[in-house]
């Protein structure tokens, strides 16, 4: 029988050959390699645009020339004999105020003219009578003078009260509202019965037939436009159909925002077309030399910092490697690269947040740009 001695030592040695045996039995192994599929990924070849470079940029429809119209003196819209969409030629009754506060006044100042009246006559007969004795010698020069004051007075408060009662006058006048020129009315922003302040429009009148589309453009991109630039419109109340423009005015910067108004003119607008219909204004230039590359919104990635990058694949290994670009502005959905790219190169235009340098891909569907 053993001694525990004996069986302790035994142990040890079977304790230390197990780690050697597991390692000498992992020698002869290599570990299996996880191998990653290709990523699929849908791409668009790098192709240049025809005619250019394009920007589209949206904003709402309005008459060229719209005059909003108001009356001159604060009151109660008596009457209002127009809606929206009317036909009126120049001079037609359009709406009234009441004046009957103004009648009132055009009254009182009408006796107040008269009163004046009499005392001219009076000033004048007392300054006729003075004008003989003094020429006789038979008054002083003093009340000669005072004769002539009180006569220049009182022609002079006649001239106030007529001047009073032609003011009172103009206000009942301003009363009524007519049609300065020939158009369509496109709004009538008040109603009936309404307290109204001078100023205030009553009626918007488009006097042009000639319809624009005004947009907003940054400053920064307000520069590449000109007067004449050709322009394609399309409405959303007339889908599927574009309708040639033109820039028709560049206006002043907006108060606070880095944008400026566009105006592009419709060549000849749609009938039934009405000023604040919304649309979009997409125009084109013509620099020599310039590729206008454009890509999908969703093929360029960026970074904090405002770099911009795109994923190009390496058609010989199928792998992806991240490029670098300098972009432009916005054509629509698409956007405009002006550095990096190069005509015929593919580049990733779906799913491009999900990549990393270098890894492989495979071919998923191909988007035409």
């Amino acid at each position: 029988m053993k001694s525990k001695s004996s069986r302790s030592k035994v142990f040890v040695r079977v304790l230390f050959s197990v780690p050697l045996l597991l390692m000498w039995q992992g020698c002869g192994r290599k570990p299996r390699a996880v191998e990653v599929p290709p990523r699929p990924v849908m791409t668009e070849v790098v192709a240049s645009r025809a005619g250019g470079r394009s920007r589209t940029f949206t904003g709402y429809t309005r008459g060229e020339v719209e005059t909003p119209i108001s009356f001159r003196v604060d009151g109660e819209i008596a009457e209002l004999v127009v809606n929206a969409g009317d036909e009126v030629e120049a001079g037609d009754f359009l709406a009234r105020i009441d004046t009957t506060d103004h009648e009132l006044q055009v009254r009182r100042l009408e006796a107040q003219l008269s009163l004046t009246e009499v005392q001219v006559r009076q000033a004048q007969a007392e300054f006729d009578r003075v004008q003989a004795l003094f020429e006789a010698r038979n008054v002083s020069r003093s009340e000669y003078d005072r004769a002539v004051s009180a006569r220049d007075a009182a022609e002079a408060q006649r001239e106030t009260a007529l001047q009073g009662l032609n003011f009172a006058r103009r206000q009942v006048e301003h009363g009524t509202l007519k049609a300065p020129r020939a158009g369509t009315v496109i709004a009538v922003p008040a109603n009936a019965y309404q307290a109204v302040r001078a100023g205030t429009p009553v009626v918007t009148l488009r006097t042009d037939r000639q319809m624009v589309l005004e947009v907003t453009v940054a400053e920064t991109l307000a520069g590449d436009l000109e007067i004449g630039q050709l322009a394609e419109v399309r409405l959303e109340a007339f889908p599927g159909q574009t309708f040639e423009g033109e820039i028709s005015e560049i206006s002043g910067g907006l108060s606070g925002l880095s944008a400026l108004p566009v105006r592009v003119r419709m060549v000849e607008a749609p009938e039934g077309l009405r000023s604040g219909q919304a649309g979009e204004a997409t125009v084109f230039f013509t620099d020599e030399g310039h590729e206008g590359v454009t890509v999908p919104l969703s093929a360029v990635t960026g970074e904090t910092g405002g770099r911009r990058f795109v994923w190009v694949v390496d058609p010989e290994e199928m792998i992806v490697h991240r490029r670098a670009v300098e972009v432009g502005g916005l054509a629509g959905d698409r956007l405009e690269i002006v550095e990096g790219l190069d005509i015929g190169e593919r580049i990733v235009v779906r799913g491009a947040n999900r990549l990393s340098d270098g890894q492989s891909v495979r071919l998923g569907a191909e988007v035409s740009p």
